[in-house]
């Protein structure tokens, strides 16, 4: 997906500002944080004293850590914060229901149940690091555009954390050197053990720049209920666009105007372009060219989005672009659309409502060859400024420990991306919908690419031609090669 030349390195770090996107789905792009302004995050001024030096206790040192989202746990240090998290879980039965004692008295191979997940996950990360004397701080600068926001302004004033955390903008980071690559033992080690997805997007001329844990990549969903009330088998997949897009038709015809057989979402914005994004990939199709230039207008993305073009009409007028996600994932869970392309929490989601589901893998185009694009990854990484590398290195060590991993894959939520854990005969007869869900993480996995100038601004010039080009009748060549003319005057 990345150019690998040198030059990409000199990128204005401006351009990490434009694209965040949401890091779970259903709902809207995840925005948890304030949205300071840079001048006001901790990265730019009081993380003098917190994110950027590490005070060094007795025989030992405190690195500062983002949180993500998804394991967040609070801010200061760990130690402290594990047993009030613990406290706050059993007490909070209205956010948190069912979670009890017997919650926290875990064995390997137990379920876990989703609200007690983040203080497992950082218990054994801090477990882990206090047996080599590293103290872990927490520090919370939100998701998305305030995330982002706060990350670039400590790049520019050189005050960061020891590790920051992200998603669309870690590659533009890494692209512009500045980020620390991963130890070459620890790189091969990553490279042998886990699956692409957890890593691939953050490799630039051969070294890796950040892992991700836990995530996700696009599958295909649908209600079982109404593609069978469309007289098609609901436990057989589509495997081809053709298909699919049969199987689409004959829901929308079964639903007279009750429920649409529904595809993907094609909004203009992050979520759009990571959930419509995989298709553009299998059918050899995608956002860039080999040296990194937008490639909105190539035959095999007009060819996509003639697809995208057949698929609209089988949603609700307007559902399928609508610049706001949500109601798009909420026609799903109330039974309004079959079909869906969207990450594996769709899964676990679809179970809790009741919605009996099939998942698989996304359909192919005639010669199409699969792959996709990370969607809910968030990246860790060292900053090349960060004040103890070593210590912050041994942090991500931890996040692919079979401790973790197990972890990760007794939830159900999402899978593990350690290959050992995921490919058991245990972990495959437990969890086959994240079994598939880990397949799709190896071979062809991209990220978002970061465009070299104003890349808010490219981005939008893509989005609104794809959603002009479904909604009208136009001419679908020559409205990307509209986007294509203007995103390549602005990239230079």
């Amino acid at each position: 997906m990345f150019n690998k030349k040198a030059a990409w390195a000199v990128w204005p770090l401006a351009a990490a500002l434009g694209l965040s996107a949401c890091s779970s789905g259903g709902g809207g792009a995840s925005t948890s944080g304030s949205s300071a302004s840079p001048e006001s995050s901790p990265s730019a001024s009081e993380s003098a004293s917190t994110g950027g030096a590490s005070a060094k206790p007795e025989g030992g040192v405190t690195i500062t850590v983002l949180n993500e989202g998804a394991v967040g746990i609070g801010v200061g240090k760990l130690d402290d914060l594990l047993p009030e998290k613990k406290k706050s879980l059993l007490k909070d039965e209205a956010q948190t229901p069912r979670v009890q004692e017997s919650d926290f008295a875990r064995t390997p191979g137990q379920k876990v149940h989703p609200g007690v997940f983040p203080y497992f996950y950082q218990q054994i990360i801090n477990d882990k690091l206090k047996s080599k004397n590293i103290t872990v701080k927490t520090e919370d600068w939100g998701w998305g555009e305030p995330l982002i926001q706060k990350e670039t302004a400590g790049f520019l004033a050189k005050n960061v954390p020891d590790i920051i955390v992200g998603e669309t903008q870690m590659p533009g980071f890494a692209l512009q050197g500045l980020l620390e690559p991963f130890p070459d033992d620890m790189a091969a080690e990553i490279r042998e053990t886990i699956a692409p997805a957890a890593w691939k997007p953050m490799e630039v001329d051969g070294k890796i720049y950040g892992f991700a844990s836990q995530p996700g990549v696009n599958s295909l969903f649908w209600n079982k209920k109404l593609v069978k009330e469309a007289g098609i088998d609901p436990d057989q997949a589509p495997k081809t666009w053709e298909e699919l897009l049969a199987d689409i038709e004959k829901v929308t015809e079964a639903g007279k105007g009750k429920f649409y057989g529904g595809g993907v979402y094609a909004g203009p914005n992050a979520g759009g372009y990571l959930r419509f994004g995989p298709l553009l990939i299998v059918n050899h199709g995608g956002f860039t060219d080999a040296s990194g230039n937008p490639a909105f207008n190539s035959d095999a993305n007009v060819k996509t989005v003639e697809f995208l073009r057949k698929l609209n009409k089988n949603h609700p007028a307007g559902l399928m672009v609508n610049p706001t996600e949500g109601p798009y994932f909420d026609a799903f869970k109330k039974q309004q659309t079959a079909y869906i392309i969207d990450g594996p929490w769709r899964a676990s989601e679809s179970a809790s409502l009741g919605i009996d589901y099939g998942m698989s893998p996304i359909p192919l185009p005639e010669g199409g060859e699969a792959g996709n694009i990370t969607i809910g990854a968030a990246f860790h990484a060292v900053p090349k400024d960060a004040k103890n590398k070593e210590a912050a290195f041994e942090y991500i060590r931890a996040m692919y420990s079979d401790e973790i991993q197990t972890l990760i894959a007794d939830t159900g939520v999402r899978s593990p991306v350690k290959k050992a854990i995921a490919e058991s005969q245990d972990y495959q007869s437990k969890h086959p919908e994240m079994y598939l869900h880990y397949q799709a993480m190896n071979g062809n996995v991209q990220g978002l690419p970061t465009f070299k100038k104003e890349d808010s601004k490219v981005w939008q010039i893509f989005g609104d031609a794809v959603a002009k080009a479904i909604m009208t009748n136009g001419d679908i060549k020559s409205i990307l090669d509209d986007a294509q003319a203007k995103a390549q005057a602005i990239v230079g």
